[in-house]
């Protein structure tokens, strides 16, 4: 009995002995050291940029009006076309024919109205007969036009001088009336599109007319800058990107050589001077880009707040992305301490240790 308690107290020195050793070589890792920017005062933007691409200038899905078999497609994607030029045809063998037919009894139809003319002046024929033989002669006159019209539905033509944005057909393929066989656009204008925040068209009313406004364009691999006029404005808010869309425009000659150098697609941006059209002007708090971190919604923004030495997340509206930060409108205050640095290492009530960033460029 004696030598077991003897063992127990061995084991418990032992114990007591391996846990002091345990916590006096523990380990404690160095605080996180995060940089600091402060809030300043409120801004004001008066320019805002829009990104944008180039679209088709009155696409226009050129189809026959009647169905039939394509027989030939003498243009391909890229032409350019002029205006009344031929597009496709179908096999045209039964409407021929058919004004072949219809033109046999219109001269028949045409022969018997003047004989009947002839024999009502010497009174063999009454009006009444020669009326009824004028009917038939203006029915076979109608089904005459009837079967010329359907003899050019074989062929459609350009609408418009342009360009072939592409081929949908091939010839022999059946094609049913209305269905687009050719697609073309006009090549004397350019078009770019833009997506407008719901903010700013609620504000037409109080600007001036933006379609007096020249908006200073960009395209992509373009150093030159483009003069474009609004073509037209959207009145209902795309429910996707709930944005309005906004159509700018810009002639170009004939023989230049934007209207192939532009090609739909090619990215724009776009400059607007709000100041000067009319617009309030965007305010906020200018805060780094290095702050932001992606939200739970799509366009939602997080910051961290510093404050007493720990960190809190913070939900931001963002209203614009600058070169120089970012605009927010609501969520922070002058003043606020933001971390812009090791943001994956942060985490709500987490303690850290700063340095503040040098802000005299801010």
């Amino acid at each position: 009995m004696s030598s077991i308690r003897h063992a127990l107290i061995s084991f418990s020195l032992l114990v007591l002995f391996l846990t002091g050793c345990s916590e006096s070589g523990k380990v404690t890792a160095p605080p996180l050291v995060v940089e600091l920017h402060t809030v300043g005062q409120p801004v004001e933007k008066s320019l805002r940029q829009f990104h944008g691409r180039v679209v088709p200038a009155d696409l226009t899905r050129v189809a026959f009006r009647i169905p039939g078999k394509v027989a030939s497609l003498p243009v391909q994607s890229g032409q350019r076309v002029r205006k009344g030029q031929l597009l496709a045809t179908l096999d045209s063998a039964i409407q021929e024919q058919d004004v072949a037919d219809a033109q046999a009894r219109f001269s028949l139809a045409k022969r018997q109205l003047q004989r009947a003319e002839s024999l009502m002046k010497k009174g063999a024929i009454t009006a009444a007969q020669r009326d009824e033989i004028r009917a038939g002669y203006r029915l076979a006159q109608a089904n005459l036009e009837l079967a010329s019209n359907r003899l050019k539905y074989t062929r459609v033509i350009a609408p418009f001088d342009g360009v072939i944005l592409d081929v949908r057909k091939e010839v022999f393929e059946a094609s049913a009336a209305g269905e687009p066989v050719v697609t073309v656009y006009r090549s004397d204008r350019i078009d770019v599109l833009i997506n407008i925040p719901d903010e700013l068209p609620a504000q037409i009313h109080r600007a001036k007319s933006l379609l007096k406004e020249n908006f200073q364009v960009r395209f992509s691999g373009d150093k030159s800058i483009r003069t474009m006029r609004i073509l037209e404005s959207s009145t209902a808010r795309n429910p996707e990107t709930q944005t309005f869309q906004t159509w700018l425009t810009m002639p170009i000659a004939k023989k230049s050589e934007d209207s192939t150098l532009y090609q739909p697609g090619l990215p724009v941006t776009v400059n607007v001077d709000l100041k000067k059209t009319g617009f309030k002007l965007v305010q906020g708090l200018l805060v780094p880009l290095t702050a932001l971190h992606a939200g739970e919604r799509q366009g939602a923004f997080r910051v961290w707040r510093y404050l007493d030495g720990q960190v809190y997340s913070t939900v931001v509206n963002v209203d614009q992305i600058t070169q120089q930060g970012a605009l927010v409108s609501s969520g922070l205050q002058v003043g606020d301490q933001l971390i812009v640095s090791s943001l994956s290492q942060l985490r709500d009530g987490k303690s850290v240790d700063v340095y503040q960033k040098d802000q005299e460029n801010h």
